[in-house]
Formats: structure tokens, sequence, C-alpha cells
């Protein structure tokens, strides 16, 4: 049934008739994976050494992005977050990742 908006000096209608699924997948990490930065500017020379800074305790990476990778590594899905989350050395951390096929 179409949908009728009337706001004074015009009138729209509409009807939406387009079904979306939604998939979800949730990705944990445990409170001891990840708390290093996988990012290669923190490193060295070509031996990989990494930065002085990086391996103190007040050093926390975040995390920005997730892959989202099949059974032979092939990357399938990228999520961005919109805001970058600090990787707990405490507890796990979980992130669910929506996305419409």
């Amino acid at each position: 049934m179409p949908t009728l908006i009337h706001t004074g000096s015009f009138e729209m209608s509409f009807k939406n008739t387009y079904i979306l699924y939604e998939n979800e997948i949730r990705c944990t990490i445990t409170e001891n994976e990840f708390n290093q930065s996988q990012n290669p500017s923190i490193s060295t020379g070509s031996n990989g050494d990494l930065l002085p800074w990086t391996t103190g305790s007040n050093f926390r990476p975040y995390v920005t992005t997730v892959g989202i990778y099949n059974e032979v590594n092939e990357l399938l899905l990228v999520g961005k977050l919109s805001q970058p989350i600090p990787v707990s050395s405490m507890v796990d951390t979980t992130f669910v990742i929506k996305y419409d096929t």
C-alpha cells in the first residue's frame, strides 16, 4: 500500500517493494590476541625490530578495520569502524559485522 506524505505545499507518495536480507557475523578477539599493532610503520629496518615506544606497557593498539576471509584466506568483506576501538588486554572484545545481500 503506498504511503502518502503531505507537508504543506507539496504531496508525495511512494511504495517500497524491495526486500533486503541482512547477515551478521560476530568476530571475537580474546584478551591475549592482537595486543601488538599490525601497522608496518612501527618496525624499523629490514629485520622487523619494533620501535622502542611500541613495546612499553602504555602502548595500546586500536582496531580500525575488520577483514572477513574465507577458508583459503581470500578477503571477502572489509568492515571500517566509525571510530578506533582500543584492544583490551583484560577482557574479550566482540565486533558485530552486519551486511546486506
